[in-house]
């Protein structure tokens, strides 16, 4: 993918024309981390006025417009959006460097008339915009279903590239390099390592997810006391494996309520849903709104946080119980979100758990 990518790339250079790539994939896959490698490589970054944004970290979609303003070097008179828009078509239309304009998670940037994708992906088609657009998402249809005019414009239709999942054998390559790295590749090895490697092929092919796997079952190996442990077991293996990707993982010792079957992320998604519901003036629930809750909810009591498209998984596993219901197809920061169960039963269950209690009491993550 890294040569495919990049000779689209050296053409559009040799010949300063503007190109439009969309890459996609489920996560783990090696998306953003293909384009980083070709962006850090001194072959394109010299030649290229970079901007590389990833949409999940941005305030609103179309907050985008000043994102990009502010990595080309533009000096915005004013944030809105409809002078920063103008201000960026100014720039493309007059003389400048080729620009290689990388939008990691341009699912985040749907709206109700698509207006701002639209407006982005149209921007190669500029006389004299020399840009190579490149968007990533994991959903495979997003520019038949979302930009379904891109398709008639010949002019700005994507070049289409998708990431498979990794297989068994690229896990185990992978798995092996990294652990030899770090000098552990005695202790995690053989069948261990063969197992861990299929079982994360066969769920989701997610190499983060592997490297998640040998990560704990190395912790874990620890921990039972040994500090240099000779190998882990294919039961350990099993475990960690069963512990990552169950939807049912108990995380307390105590408790055989519903809520006590959840992980601790899922409780916090729950929680922060919950908050939103009983105390926010505005109690409409979206992705993107519980996410940012979520995400304070985590930071205040040091809690490592899911990124957006972990806490979407993390919101279809919970779902998948039957506790919410997430409207729509398209699985986004503007996805509307329905709680299914009974709010005070739930809330008197995860009240049982005392950080669960202090979180549905902490009014402060709220908006004002």
């Amino acid at each position: 993918m890294v040569e495919k990518i990049s000779s689209i790339m050296r053409s559009c250079l040799e010949s300063q024309t503007s190109s439009t790539l969309y890459i996609s994939g489920p996560p783990g896959t090696g998306k953003t981390a293909c384009l980083n490698y070709i962006i850090s490589s001194t072959e394109f970054s010299s030649k290229f006025k970079v901007v590389n944004v990833n949409c999940t970290a941005i305030k609103s979609a179309s907050s985008v417009y000043s994102k990009i303003g502010l990595e080309l070097g533009l000096k915005l008179k004013s944030r809105t959006e409809k002078a920063c828009q103008e201000a960026l078509l100014n720039y493309l239309k007059g003389p400048h460097k080729m620009i290689l304009m990388v939008l990691d998670e341009i699912d985040q940037l749907e709206s109700k008339r698509q207006s701002i994708l639209y407006t982005i992906f149209e921007w190669p088609s500029l006389p004299s915009a020399k840009i190579v657009l490149v968007g990533i998402a994991n959903a495979l249809d997003l520019t038949d279903r979302v930009l379904p005019r891109l398709q008639t414009r010949i002019k700005v239709k994507p070049t289409l590239i998708q990431f498979a999942p990794y297989t068994r054998s690229e896990i185990n390559d992978i798995l092996t390099q990294r652990l030899s790295e770090a000098g552990v590749n005695k202790v995690l090895s053989g069948p261990a390592l063969h197992l861990l490697a299929s079982k994360v092929a066969a769920i989701s092919g997610d190499i983060r997810k592997a490297l998640d796997v040998a990560r704990r079952v190395l912790e874990l190996a620890q921990q039972d006391g040994n500090q240099e442990p000779e190998s882990v077991s294919i039961q350990s293996v099993m475990s960690v494996v069963s512990n990552v990707y169950s939807t049912s993982a108990n995380l307390q010792d105590s408790g055989n309520d519903q809520a006590s079957s959840f992980p601790m992320q899922q409780k916090l998604l729950i929680c922060s849903a919950l908050l939103i519901r009983q105390n926010s003036k505005c109690k409409e629930l979206t992705i993107g709104k519980l996410h940012d809750i979520y995400r304070k909810i985590c930071e205040k009591r040091n809690i490592g946080h899911l990124d957006l498209s972990e806490f979407i998984s993390s919101a279809e596993l919970i779902e998948s119980r039957g506790a919410i219901k997430i409207q729509g197809k398209a699985r986004n920061r503007l996805s509307k979100v329905i709680m299914q169960w009974d709010e005070n039963e739930v809330s008197k269950a995860l009240k049982d758990k005392e950080l669960m209690c202090s979180v549905l009491k902490d009014l402060s993550v709220l908006p004002r």
